[in-house]
């Protein structure tokens, strides 16, 4: 017994968007981080060792919850009037900074698929905060500048809906 064939399109990994909270918790203001790449969101299982008996010696491992890390890059491109990065690195590198301590060093930021010509994956959306770790990337002489980032989750990620839904293609 053989199955119908089911037309698929193939997905890229430039499909996948980022926002950080440019405001507060009370009133966000999500901002796209633009020239973004390697998106890389991952988690990982909490787990204890609910094993017994019944077992017979054999790990038994629960989830309890989860830990979560958000990786990218993005290009460095600066206001010409200012000088100042565009408001999104901006933000990334004051969550960053040596000022920023407690709750001063923690973000807001959602992920999500959000393809080019297709409607987005609406279980593929995510919010969460955590702190961030920013990195200069592309040292060489004659490189594009850009930053490495990384975001330490906080507590546990949580599905939202796909923000790219409302924009559907674009």
């Amino acid at each position: 017994m053989s199955e119908t064939p089911v037309e698929t399109e193939l997905g890229f990994s430039y499909e996948y968007a980022v926002d950080i909270n440019i405001g507060t918790t009370a009133a966000p203001v999500w901002q796209s981080i633009r020239f973004l790449s390697a998106v890389d969101p991952q988690s990982s299982s909490v787990e204890k060792d609910g094993a017994t008996y019944e077992d017979k010696g054999a790990p038994h491992p629960v989830k309890t919850s989860e830990s979560w890390t958000l990786g990218f890059t993005v290009q460095a491109h600066r206001l010409p009037d200012t000088g100042l990065f565009l408001p999104e690195v901006e933000k990334l590198l004051e969550l960053a900074g040596p000022e920023a301590v407690g709750n001063s060093a923690t973000g807001q930021f959602r992920w999500y698929d959000d393809p080019a010509d297709f409607v987005p994956n609406p279980n593929e959306a995510y919010t969460g905060s955590g702190t961030v770790s920013v990195n200069r990337q592309n040292t060489g002489n004659d490189d594009i500048a850009g930053f490495s980032v990384t975001v330490t989750g906080q507590g546990r990620r949580q599905r939202i809906e796909n923000p790219a839904s409302a924009t559907d293609g674009d």
